[in-house]
């Protein structure tokens, strides 16, 4: 027998034991350790943070495809505004311009032009009128384009006016839509849809409107060679807004104001300010005599008034206020400017 391997082997094996015995001895003592580890009381649950949860959100079923927000209802025409209140979706105010005699006509007009304008079929019924509206689009290449139905939708232009007919407001109700072209028409639902159609055509119907206001706006002015209009300043006062120079406005307004019935008291041309004082027509005859047609005829209180120019970014306002600084009210200045008017046009001035 070989002495020195028996005795190789046995060292071999000697270390192989020592080897198993030692890692049974790590697992045993993982093992203990595990068994020992025991949380304290209360830290068997954590609490965690729900700052970045996010919200359990269910889908709708309400569309037929893409969701977009309707188009919105614009303030174009001067004079409307809109109603925080009203929950219509296509619903605007609106008031009568200075220049518009027949507040009902006029937006009968504008009506009428928009349909013109727009190939409409309208149906006069008792709160507006019916309309049937067809959307037509370019399809195809080059030569071979040709016009194809889109959507089709019909709805009531509803006009409601106080008794005064100087406000209101105009309100587009949507009746029926359909989908012509799958293709061409916006994939949205139709709920949105018809919302967003009737903003845009109520956007598009003030548009004509403010358009021929314009329009008249510019023939008025034109005829009187002025351009002279009854504003609001930035504090919400009735003025009358001059596009001249404060210069050249200061040299002729004093005789303006005379022609009124204003006596001038005294002035101050750095302030650009009159000091005047109001009397109402006399049945004298030395007042029919001296005094201009347009002398007197304010529907004011006798007494003291200013009369100041002031710049601005949009023109030369002139204001007409008591001693005490109150401006005049809407009335009075809507008076005074159409007197105002005519004494330019008279006297030729260039305002």
């Amino acid at each position: 027998m070989n002495f020195i391997k028996l005795a190789a082997v046995t060292v071999v094996l000697s270390f192989t034991t020592a080897c198993v015995s030692f890692f049974d001895e790590q697992k045993n003592e993982q093992t203990d350790r595990k068994s020992a580890l025991v949380l304290p009381e209360g830290f068997s649950d954590p609490k965690k943070s729900k700052e970045y949860d996010l919200p359990v959100v269910e889908s709708s079923a309400d569309t037929d495809g893409e969701m977009t927000s309707p188009t919105t209802v614009l303030v174009i025409f001067d004079g409307s505004w809109l109603d925080e209140q009203d929950t219509h979706p296509a619903k605007i105010k609106v008031e009568k311009p200075e220049l518009v005699e027949n507040f009902a006509n006029f937006i009968d007009e504008g009506i009428q032009s928009f349909a013109e304008q727009n190939n409409l079929t309208l149906t006069k019924n008792a709160n507006g009128y019916l309309v049937e509206q067809l959307i037509v689009e370019d399809d195809g290449y080059w030569f071979i384009e040709d016009l194809v139905e889109v959507e089709r939708f019909s709805y009531n232009v509803v006009v409601n006016l106080n008794e005064q007919g100087r406000s209101g407001d105009v309100a587009i109700d949507m009746l029926d839509y359909q989908k012509i072209s799958q293709d061409l028409a916006p994939n949205h639902a139709v709920r949105y849809r018809k919302e967003a159609l009737a903003a845009e055509t109520l956007n598009n119907l003030m548009l004509e409107l403010d358009y021929i206001y314009r329009v008249k706006l510019l023939k008025e002015r034109a005829s009187l060679d002025i351009t002279l209009a009854l504003v609001k300043n930035v504090s919400g006062n009735y003025v009358i807004r001059s596009q001249q120079d404060i210069k050249y406005v200061w040299s002729q307004v004093d005789d303006i104001i005379e022609e009124l019935g204003f006596d001038i008291e005294e002035s101050d041309k750095d302030l650009h300010i009159f000091d005047v004082v109001y009397n109402k027509a006399s049945d004298s005859i030395w007042h029919r005599l001296f005094s201009s047609d347009y002398s007197g005829k304010l529907d004011i209180e006798p007494g003291e008034y200013e009369v100041a120019l002031t710049t601005s970014t949009t023109g030369v306002n002139i204001s007409f206020r008591s001693k005490k600084g109150t401006f005049l009210d809407q009335a009075s200045m809507e008076q005074l400017f159409q007197l105002m008017l005519e004494v330019v046009k008279d006297e030729e001035a260039e305002l």
